[in-house]
């Protein structure tokens, strides 16, 4: 009887690792798509905004998925919010290290992501 307790937990502990390696490829292959319609968007913003627009971008993204009420549309279509968003990401990106936002954190957190995925998909 005893053995087959450790059997089934031996089971239940493989399949539980199994779910957690699938889940882990599944978030990942996400991240490379959203990274791939990133970089596709990010080629009409000029050189100069590069890097502020990206940013700007994952913190819209991040917003809208903890705030589905959000219309992302109609933010990015009012250029004075666009404006004023993207100088704001420009002084976060000068210094990373004066933000506290938990949203801000992770959107810098997927800028390098993504900045990592650019540097390997051109090697």
């Amino acid at each position: 009887m005893d053995m087959t307790k450790w059997i089934i937990l031996l089971v239940v502990l493989i399949l539980a690792l199994v779910g957690l390696i699938f889940y882990a490829r599944l978030r990942k292959k996400r991240l490379y798509q959203m990274f791939e319609q990133v970089f596709e968007s990010a080629k009409q913003v000029p050189k100069q905004k590069r890097h502020r627009f990206l940013l700007f971008m994952f913190k819209e993204s991040i917003l809208s998925v903890k705030n589905k009420k959000v219309n992302l549309e109609s933010r990015m279509n009012n250029p004075k919010l666009v404006e004023t968003q993207l100088i704001q990401m420009g002084s976060i990106l000068k210094d990373p290290s004066k933000v506290t936002d938990k949203n801000m954190k992770r959107a810098l957190q997927m800028y390098d992501a993504y900045l990592q995925w650019e540097k390997s998909k051109f090697k």
